[in-house]
């Protein structure tokens, strides 16, 4: 079997390639580092953020929410909320002949 002029160039550049990269080669550009100040050089005092600032509207200028959020002839009876623009906490509700009434899920096996 012989091997082609092309076969034998292109191993032998992989094979000096690999020499190279095992040598350490030349480097191509300088490494990069971080800046260190000085040692000399006071360092700058940076307060800490401010801490965020919730604005929480008075009770009386809120929207009052109904005890029944409706959709149809079911519905969420709220609650209570968690906090300001948090989600509310409550019960699935279901309407029969007007009147709101918690709904229940049993799951039967069969």
């Amino acid at each position: 079997m012989r091997i082609d002029r092309y076969t034998k160039v292109v191993l032998t550049i992989i094979a000096a390639c690999l020499v190279w990269l095992s040598v350490g080669g030349v480097q191509v550009f300088p490494p990069a580092h971080a800046q260190v100040p000085p040692a000399s050089a006071p360092k700058a005092q940076v307060p800490p953020p401010p801490a965020p600032k919730t604005q929480v509207p008075p009770s009386s200028a809120r929207k009052p929410f109904p005890s029944v959020i409706p959709a149809g002839d079911f519905g969420y009876r709220v609650d209570y909320w968690r906090g300001p623009g948090e989600a509310p906490i409550g019960t699935l509700v279901v309407r029969i002949d007007g009147t709101w009434y918690e709904a229940r899920i049993d799951y039967a096996k069969r």
